[in-house]
């Protein structure tokens, strides 16, 4: 790995900082270098987020149909909510990867599953790079890849309070030591609350079993 992928995840983590009273656990949960992707990081693997973090609520573009969805579209389907870039080298397709793996693991669920994937990259990240990436994982709707304005990018960004950095323009750095972002990998519950940190799924490591024991039920209470 090289170090200015590490210098680009130096900053891992900082959503945790947004979370208030679980800043303590998120630091152990998200502060996730690239050099860490070969393993679980320390700490809990599933986080209780339920009254720390708002619900779910955001307004972008679909790329698959060009429409524009609100969570309205991910109602009575548990979402697992991630911000990347498809340049990414490490986190954002192994995140993908192991989301992948989770579906079979889900039963009858595997299909009322939402995954999630809001671009950070929005100078690069056309609709149809990011049709064609989110098509490595799994097809839609269970796997979403939504791209918003600058705007609209920066509102669901704090909402949650994942940081990113995607400098744009002819003087900016190459992407992979210039782009920074939160690793964070958000469960939300069918209405829209939010349920849990998944603080190993951006690893080669995830607690696959516990996460789909976690979707389960939240599926079979609503």
């Amino acid at each position: 790995m090289s170090r200015s992928a590490l210098d680009r995840r130096a900053m891992l983590g900082l959503s945790g900082l947004a979370l208030g009273g679980l800043s303590g656990l998120a630091l152990g949960g998200l502060a996730m270098p690239s050099a860490w992707a070969d393993s679980a990081p320390a700490g809990p693997s599933i986080i209780p987020l339920e009254g720390h973090l708002p619900p779910l609520a955001l307004h972008m573009q679909d790329v698959e149909t060009g429409r524009p969805v609100t969570q309205a579209a991910f109602h009575c389907h548990p979402v697992i909510l991630y911000f990347g870039f498809t340049r990414c080298p490490d986190t954002c397709p192994l995140t993908m990867q192991n989301a992948a793996k989770l579906i079979p693991l889900l039963g009858k669920h595997g299909k009322d599953l939402r995954v999630v994937f809001v671009t950070i990259d929005l100078a690069y990240d056309t609709a149809a790079r990011l049709r064609t990436f989110m098509a490595k994982f799994g097809p839609p709707p269970v796997f979403t890849g939504l791209r918003g304005t600058p705007a609209e990018l920066a509102a669901a960004a704090k909402r949650f309070g994942v940081y990113y950095r995607a400098p744009t323009g002819p003087d900016s750095p190459d992407p992979e030591s210039a782009i920074r972002h939160s690793s964070a990998t958000y469960l939300f519950g069918p209405d829209g609350r939010a349920i849990a940190l998944l603080a190993t799924f951006p690893s080669s490591r995830p607690d696959l079993p516990g996460v789909a024991a976690l979707i389960r039920k939240t599926m079979d209470k609503s």
